[in-house]
């Protein structure tokens, strides 16, 4: 006897419960990264709904990167936005063809119980230090702990290139995702990680402009103690006459900060 396929097994017994049924994720890696950013938690849709599509979507995350074998920083662009992951932040009114998409893949040494603790540490200045100037956050009340929602106004660190500090304030959230049994999470429990930026950044000085940022980060385990990360990122940055988001050095620039990134990140883990 044939046995339906796992998605559809699943929508059936969604629509048995009068529920509306999960989206079976993209194949491929742009559809998965924009599925991951859009689904992270509709307003007001039942949190299972995109706990099954999330799951989903981590198993196969991790086999496009050959999360098994991982073993150096995978580095790429990504394509455009569509108006559907715009609609999820309520920012309609962008234009999703502006910023650039770009990825890294890459293992860390962590758990994730430990990247739970550093995401919702308050004091983020004092764990990365080099990578603000000014960092304050403010939790947003009454979200469900299993997936916290927070504000960050922070100030850009002075770099060589790039003089002509900011200061943005962009939501963020972090989606804990369970396990929902090895057919419907062949990856396990992860975490998917979302951030964006409702309004343009103000620089200190004109010349310079930051008006789109959409980040979403996903973990799981592939070992005990490691993690595959696939961090996304479509972002419209001009900075003066030097770059904007588009160029090779904006790009290379913003991929070596990623990679910076993880490296402290197991440097904290380590502790």
């Amino acid at each position: 006897m044939r046995h339906p396929p796992l998605a559809a097994l699943t929508s059936m017994l969604f629509a048995a419960a009068g529920c509306v049924a999960p989206q079976p994720a993209p194949a491929d890696l742009d559809g998965l990264a924009r599925f991951a950013f859009a689904r992270w938690l509709p307003e007001g849709e039942d949190p299972a709904i995109s706990d099954a599509e999330l799951a989903d979507a981590l198993g196969k995350i991790h086999d496009v990167l050959g999360g098994d074998t991982l073993a150096e920083p995978q580095k790429g662009t990504l394509g455009n936005l569509t108006q559907t992951e715009l609609d999820a932040v309520a920012l309609s009114d962008r234009d999703p063809a502006k910023p650039q998409g770009i990825y890294l893949a890459n293992v860390i040494h962590c758990t994730l119980e430990q990247i739970d603790a550093l995401t919702l540490e308050p004091d983020q200045l004092s764990l990365y230090t080099e990578a603000y100037a000014a960092y304050a956050r403010e939790m947003i009340e009454g979200t469900p702990e299993s997936h916290p929602r927070w504000l960050t106004t922070y100030t850009s660190a002075e770099h060589a290139l790039m003089a002509n500090q900011f200061t943005a304030t962009v939501q963020s959230g972090m989606r804990r995702v369970p396990d929902l049994g090895p057919e419907a999470s062949p990856a396990g429990p992860g975490l998917v990680l979302r951030v964006y930026l409702p309004e343009p950044a103000v620089f200190e000085n004109e010349g310079a402009e930051f008006t789109d940022d959409y980040q979403v980060e996903t973990l799981t385990e592939r070992a005990p103690g490691e993690l595959v990360h696939f961090y996304g990122i479509w972002r419209y940055m001009r900075y003066g006459v030097i770059a904007d988001s588009y160029d090779a050095l904006m790009i290379d620039q913003t991929l070596q900060a990623l990679v910076d990134w993880d490296l402290k990140t197991d440097e904290l883990c380590a502790r």
